[in-house]
């Protein structure tokens, strides 16, 4: 079968064809309709992460057909549509999570990553059963657009982490970006009064509050109390997530579902003064991407404004740098085997 590989020794993906995967205790087989392909992938290959041994096919989020199980008694049936969730970790607290075809948090995940090496970029994957959600039938999304939804179920499980409640103003941090802009529409299905959009690419600021009058895009000068920040900045400039810090109101809360590389300086004297709360979020809950799916099948997320670029396995390349220089707001990279 058809599938991109990362090799030993080599900085950059390839595309190979390879043997059908073995199907372990625990697993699940799918054909891949879709994969979503994020900008961070480009650094995958470079070799400065904790992946699976080399060779092995990487991947993320997916949509698929299972085609088989090794239990015959689990609910998953053949021909049925599935997310497919590349997140895996041991039970307990202990650090050792990571993700399937890409990379591990902690050297524990390594033991995770050696069982499960392979992910989502080729004609099939094979995971563990709790990595699959089944996909209701009233949710009539294309797979390369429903694809993305991991990224949608970060942004519920960074709400809940922090306690969000209806009625609430929201404001995103790096709301241009993938994970901002599917977190606004977030934020809106599940009762947010207002989001405050802060990024900045402002033109695709712009676009994504077109789509519901109660998203507004700060200018810079704003200054409007907050009930509830979420905060999905990368990079090494943190002066706009302190900024928003200051302006949570009593009891407020900034949640942290990006990757910021630098540290802030909080005034810790505020935060006390008005219980104020900083709560990171990673990830989700396998649970989560029912609740996503349930939001979009009610309608309460309208996917219709979201365009995905769509490459196959031996586009690997130009799909990879597609990804890096365009995606962002409501637009976003697929491969389709």
């Amino acid at each position: 079968m058809k599938s991109v590989r990362i090799l030993d020794r080599v900085n950059h993906f390839v595309s190979q064809d390879v043997h059908r995967p073995a199907l372990p205790d625990g697993g699940v087989r799918v054909k891949v309709k879709a994969a979503f392909l994020p900008p961070y992938f480009e650094h995958l290959p470079s070799g400065g992460w904790l992946t699976p041994p080399r060779p092995f096919t990487p991947g993320q989020c997916a949509i698929g057909i299972v085609e088989e199980t090794a239990d015959p008694t689990s609910p998953l049936r053949r021909g049925q549509s599935v997310y497919c969730d590349m997140y895996i970790e041991g039970p307990g607290a202990e650090a050792d999570h990571g993700f399937i075809g890409c990379f591990g948090l902690t050297p524990a995940s390594s033991r995770h990553l050696a069982k499960w090496p392979n992910g989502t970029f080729a004609e099939e994957f094979v995971g563990p059963e709790p990595c699959f959600t089944p996909i209701p039938s009233n949710v009539g999304v294309a797979p390369e657009i429903l694809c993305r939804l991991g990224w949608f179920a970060t942004a519920l499980a960074g709400f809940r982490r922090g306690g969000f409640r209806p009625g609430m103003v929201v404001a995103i941090n790096g709301a241009a970006g993938l994970l901002g802009t599917s977190a606004a529409l977030v934020a809106l299905a599940i009762g947010a009064s207002e989001v405050r959009l802060i990024g900045r690419r402002v033109d695709v600021l712009n676009e994504v509050a077109k789509s519901d009058r109660r998203m507004i895009v700060e200018d810079g000068k704003d200054a409007a109390p907050l009930d509830f920040v979420l905060d999905c900045a990368g990079g090494d400039d943190v002066s706009t997530t302190v900024a928003l810090s200051e302006r949570l109101r009593r009891f407020g809360t900034m949640t942290f579902v990006g990757a910021l590389t630098f540290r802030a300086a909080f005034d810790t004297s505020a935060l006390m003064r008005n219980s104020n709360s900083l709560v990171g979020s990673f990830w989700f809950p396998h649970e989560t991407a029912a609740d996503v799916l349930g939001l979009v099948a009610s309608g309460a997320i309208n996917l219709s404004a979201f365009r995905a670029e769509t490459f196959g396995i031996d586009q690997i390349v130009q799909a990879m740098e597609y990804s890096v220089r365009h995606s962002g707001g409501f637009v976003h990279v697929a491969l389709k085997p």
